[in-house]
């Protein structure tokens, strides 16, 4: 179990590393598409992940590098227009990428 002041610096973490992303790239989905706002938001994840388990802030770089360099390239063509298939899928895909990247920079 985390205590408060981790929760707060896991929120923190996460919050800090999509501030470099969002000042460098895009976190819009209506602007990049599913990689940039699923992509973005699974490396956050990735990155306080890191830090949670013991990780060094270069792991958690690492961890970020993971998603975004897995998340690249994706194609956003929303089936009938809508933006729920294949986002809604890509959201939870996110989520494992996130817990996979973590454990591959802690290894």
């Amino acid at each position: 179990d985390l205590s408060h002041k981790e929760q707060l610096d896991f929120l923190f973490a996460a919050g800090a590393f999509g501030l470099v992303i969002a000042n460098n790239a895009s976190i819009s989905g209506a602007e990049g598409g599913c990689q940039a706002e699923v992509g973005s938001a699974s490396a956050m994840s990735a990155a306080a992940l890191t830090l949670a388990a013991g990780g060094t802030p270069y792991q958690a770089s690492q961890a970020i590098a993971f998603v975004i360099k897995n998340m690249l390239g994706l194609i956003c063509d929303p089936v009938a227009g809508l933006v729920e298939v294949p986002c809604v899928k890509r959201n939870a895909m996110g989520a494992s990428f996130a817990f996979i990247a973590a454990d591959m920079a802690l290894a």
